[in-house]
Parts: structure tokens; sequence; C-alpha cells
């Protein structure tokens, strides 16, 4: 792929309302050259093939591309699903440290290619993270711009972010990065999903402060508009019922906006349970293994609707109403008798 051809396939992902924006952020153009462009007039196919000859006839690497590419993905990381990982030292305690970008950026990338030749490596400072690409090649071929890994990394924490990366080489980023960073080890952790906000607000736990404090709130009041609302025929104790339930789903999830995930997945191992002696299955020897899925655009908030919709009781199973705090949405239950401890909770 040549650079005119990677820079249309980059821009081709771009909404015309984005262009100006991201390409002033790339800094690529001038604003000359931008403002040649005309956005409201143009087709959008039109506008990508003038931006794309401007490219061209300012000489525009595959490496300025590759920054363009990651703009996009800085604008739009939920087009990706990422998985996180966290680094530990040695000291067992995190200590605050000076981050140095310029000295972050160089070690990574020399460690990363003493592993790798073939590797083409892009690094930029977006917000409060590091975003990293990695477009990775063979021994006697240049790296592929079609599948690039991304790494997101947020200084002063010990998270990561990691997205398209292949097994085979997990360890040699893992390796870059504990080097980079000072740290010793980097392990996944069960916690993934495409809201990469999200998943930080979970790491960090900076999701919903106000949440246990809830569960020292007095049963709230209705107000005088709830109450000339409700319908005659409903009784006291259907109210106080509805309002228990509202407090304790409020002591579970907090009122507050919750952390976005799309999936919560539940690996179940047990065994059979012959209580009546029946002989039947009893002397199986290998554990019964299941799988339980629960996805929706937003799966914390369709948990904490379902009391008030009478779709499940209070209070909800902290199977449920731990995920944030544990900072996991894919657990493993296992049961004693397999030899296994359980992990799930």
């Amino acid at each position: 792929m040549d650079g005119t051809e990677y820079m249309i396939k980059v821009l081709s992902r771009f909404r015309m309302v984005d262009f100006p924006e991201l390409l002033k952020s790339w800094d690529v153009l001038s604003e000359r050259q931008l403002q040649s462009v005309n956005f409201n007039r143009n087709t959008r196919k039109d506008a990508i093939l003038q931006l794309a000859a401007l490219c061209e006839d300012n000489g525009v690497t595959l490496k300025q591309i590759a920054d363009l590419e990651i703009i996009y993905n800085c604008a739009y990381p939920q087009k990706r699903r990422w998985c996180t990982y966290q680094m530990f030292s040695s000291k067992g305690v995190e200590e605050a440290k000076l981050f140095d970008f310029e000295v972050f950026r160089k070690t990574f990338e020399r460690n990363l290619k003493m592993l790798i030749r073939s590797v083409m490596i892009n690094i930029l400072e977006h917000g409060e993270a590091v975003w990293i690409r990695i477009a990775w090649g063979k021994r006697h071929s240049p790296p592929n711009q079609q599948r690039p890994s991304y790494v997101v990394h947020y200084p002063q924490t010990p998270y990561v972010f990691m997205a398209n990366l292949a097994a085979q080489y997990r360890v040699h980023v893992s390796q870059a990065l504990v080097v980079a960073t000072e740290h010793n080890m980097l392990k996944e952790l069960d916690l993934r999903g495409h809201c990469l906000n999200s998943l930080r607000d979970i790491a960090l736990k900076r999701f919903n402060p106000t949440l246990s404090a809830h569960c020292r709130k007095p049963l709230q009041q209705l107000n005088s508009s709830q109450d000339s609302a409700q319908n005659q025929r409903i009784t006291v104790e259907n109210l106080r019922e509805k309002e228990e339930a509202k407090r304790l789903t409020a002591a579970a999830f907090g009122e507050g906006s919750l952390p976005k995930l799309e999936e919560v997945q539940y690996r179940l191992q047990t065994v059979f349970k012959d209580e009546r002696n029946m002989g039947i299955l009893s002397d199986r020897n290998k554990p019964f293994r299941c799988v339980a899925k629960f996805s929706s655009p937003n799966i914390l908030e369709s948990l904490r609707a379902l009391p008030e919709l009478g779709i499940a009781e209070v209070p909800i199973s902290t199977m449920f109403s731990s995920i944030p705090e544990k900072g996991k949405n894919y657990f493993k239950i296992t049961d004693k008798r397999t030899g296994h401890n359980t992990s799930a909770l």
C-alpha cells in the first residue's frame, strides 16, 4: 500500500464535519491549504481526493499519516474493543513519578525495536493519555498498516489499555512498556469493552463518587407532584415497597451516571450434586461448564433499571452490582469440589 492509497483509506473514515478540526490538530496541512478545500460544497469523495492531493504535494510520509490515524482513533475510541492491563512494581506500592514523554517514547521504541526489527511505532500525547500505534511487519516484509495495534497508557497510573494486539506480540509490548515505565510486570485484567473512558474510570475508581454515601441515606419522601400522579388505587404498602426498591437500588448502584459496559460474562464450572443418591451422573469426573453472557448498549444502567420495571427483585445480586467496584466484567465461578478456588466474588 503506497502513501496516497493509505491516506485515502484513513480519510475515508472521517465524517465531513470531522475534517476541519481533526486536520487542524494534525498540523500538517497549512491553514491556507485547508481553506482551499470547501467542505460545505464539495462532496465527501471530492474532499478526500483533494486532501490526498494536497498531502502528496507536501510530501507527507507514512509516519505522518499514521499520526492522523491516531488522531482519528482518539476522537472515536469506541470503534475498537479495549482490554485492560495493570503494571506492577517489585516495591509493591506505586510511587508518584514525574513523567517525561520524550524519555518514555525513546525508551519504548528502543526496547520494542530490539525485540522486533520490522515495526513502525507512532506515539502521541492526547489529553491525559499517551497513545501508541504499532504496525507490525515480518522479517522480509514492511510493516502492515492495515491492522495496527493500539496501546493507551495513562501516566502516573499503572493502567494500560490495548486494542487489536495479537497474542504473539503481547509479550514484546509488555516488556517494552514495563521497561519504559519502570515497572516489573504487566497483567491483563478481566475488564474489556468499547468505551475507553468507562474502562479508565472503572480502573481508576473515578465512577459515581457518591456511591458509598447511598448506603447511609434514609428513605426519600415522595414530593407533591409525585403524590398527585399516583393512582389512588395503589396501596400505601405498595408505595413503601417501591420506595424501598429505589433505596436499595441506589445503595447498590448510586444515582449518578454509571460507566458504560456492553457485556458481562460469567463462566461457571461445577460438579453434579446427587442429593437423592440416584447414581445419575454422580460418577462423572469432569465438571460441568457453561457460559452466561449479558449484553446491552449500557449493561450497568440496564441492571439498575430492572427493579423499577418490576423485572428483578431487590436487592440486586452482588454478582451484578459489584462490577464497577471489582473493576471487572468477566467472571469465573468455580465449585470448590472441582479442586479450584472460587474467583468470581
